[in-house]
């Protein structure tokens, strides 16, 4: 059991988050009139791709194979 301090700071923690994504939400309209349809579209595959990288990163350490990232990431740089 967690002390009620440790609570209220979690309670207070999840409300900051929660007011921090609703103002994401309401600025989400003027951004696409600025950005367009298309600039949109271009964002999601972006970070389609990152979140696709990010998986494989996760997938190949959860097996234990952390030595393929290095490899590639000495390969890029």
């Amino acid at each position: 059991m967690y002390a009620v301090s440790t609570q209220l700071g979690t309670t207070l923690l999840l409300l900051i988050i929660l007011g921090v994504t609703y103002g994401f939400m309401l600025v989400t309209t003027p951004i696409l009139r600025v950005i367009g349809k298309n600039g949109a579209a271009i964002l999601v595959r972006a970070m389609g791709m990152i979140l696709a990288a990010l998986s494989v990163e996760l997938v190949l350490a959860a097996l234990g194979l952390e030595k393929w990232t290095a490899v590639a990431r000495g390969f890029f740089s």
